[in-house]
């Protein structure tokens, strides 16, 4: 059976769909190691130095070791999650982690511990406030480490970092400490997300202006910044296009999350970038009026932060109510769904839509089953 998205690049094909129980998350194998192929060329595009082995990718969106570990073998070595994330990466024995998040005592100790299990894999933390590194500080005397660690500088978003033109400060009030090794420092964008390109452009050169204020300061007073993590999925691109006229003295590392599964949020904001790798398989449970249809799954399966469903397999699909267990579409005139047809869609917000399962179906390029029941292995962690 053979499924059309409204701009994808060709039809989805699963060769038996009654095998498969619905709703059910369905990952396509294809269109993931093409979206890693899409990345390649695009970082390529931008700078012919570039390539995977330049990015920090976030796992927060796929929360998988089977995607992780399609990642590791195409070149991705430096991995970025949050907590829900890290064991997950550990267990796939990545080379790196940086956990993009304010570790509190107890985040702090079970991460310590992560570092003294696994010396082979090289963890990276963030300190945005004085009291991160007083928390790091006091966790790596009892435990014995020494942490690597980011300034996570707010660059725009208002949510974690301290203001630019008080990195230094803060690192002034750390640098002696003997178990906090600064490495650079950690700029997420995740306030670029406007649909026009020329806005997220000149955001972009706001954001990074911030940056490279920190950067500069730093390299005025001779301390060496050795990396420095920036970009999600709707500003990577152009992060990486403003570098390319300004650039850094030291490695830049792009953390884009969203790419690898792609949503219809993320094609309004980067058209035709990627494809779609993650769907739902739903079907009609019922008919309530002669123009609508009920699918038999709600937004406890899909998510719902980012608005509701947009692109259906079937032409013309409109949402019209949703509720936990029941997503209602008006159908258009001239067609007729009936109850057991096949529908298949594509997420507002692939990201905290895989958080809602806890396992996927992989279907290959032939549109046949390989695995029946792939686990979401960091979902609820």
């Amino acid at each position: 059976m053979t499924f059309t998205i409204p701009t994808s690049s060709k039809p989805y094909l699963i060769q038996n769909p009654k095998d498969i129980p619905t709703p059910r998350l369905l990952v396509f194998e294809n269109r993931l190691l093409d979206n890693i192929e899409r990345m390649r060329n695009i970082l390529k595009a931008v700078n012919p130095a570039l390539g995977l082995g330049d990015l920090c990718v976030h796992v927060k969106t796929q929360k998988s070791e089977w995607t992780t570990r399609i990642l590791l073998e195409q070149g991705v070595t430096f991995f970025k999650c949050s907590l829900n994330e890290v064991d997950m990466l550990v267990d796939c024995d990545v080379p790196a982690i940086f956990i993009a998040y304010p570790l509190l005592s107890a985040d702090a100790q079970r991460v310590a511990r992560l570092i003294k299990a696994h010396p082979d894999i090289e963890f990276t933390v963030q300190v945005g406030h004085p009291s991160h590194a007083e928390i790091l500080a006091s966790i790596a005397v009892s435990e014995n480490i020494t942490w690597r660690y980011l300034i996570d500088v707010n660059i725009g978003m208002n949510r974690t970092g301290v203001q630019a033109e008080g990195a230094f400060a803060l690192y002034e009030t750390i640098k002696d400490s003997p178990s906090l090794q600064f490495v650079g420092f950690h700029g997420y964008d995740g306030h670029i997300h406007q649909a026009d390109k020329q806005i997220r452009g000149q955001m972009v050169t706001e954001s990074l202006g911030r940056l490279f204020h920190c950067i500069n300061t730093f390299d005025e007073h001779k301390v060496r910044i050795d990396q420095v993590i920036i970009g999600g999925t709707p500003s990577f691109i152009a992060d990486a296009e403003f570098l390319q006229h300004h650039r850094l003295p030291t490695r830049i590392y792009y953390s884009p999350g969203t790419w690898i599964y792609f949503d219809s949020k993320s094609q309004e904001l980067l058209p035709d970038t990627f494809d779609y790798a993650a769907l739902i398989l739903a079907q009609v449970i019922d008919k309530p009026t002669r123009d609508t249809a009920t699918l038999n799954v709600g937004h406890k399966r899909w998510a719902v932060d980012q608005g509701p469903i947009k692109l259906f397999s079937n032409s013309g699909l409109k949402a019209l109510s949703w509720n936990e267990e029941h997503t209602v579409v008006t159908e258009p005139q001239n067609t007729t769904l009936s109850i057991g047809d096949y529908v298949l869609f594509v997420p507002a917000h692939v990201c905290s839509t895989v958080n809602l399962w806890e396992s996927f179906v992989v279907i290959n390029k032939d549109g046949a089953i390989v695995r029946k029941d792939c686990p979401v292995d960091a979902r609820n962690r």
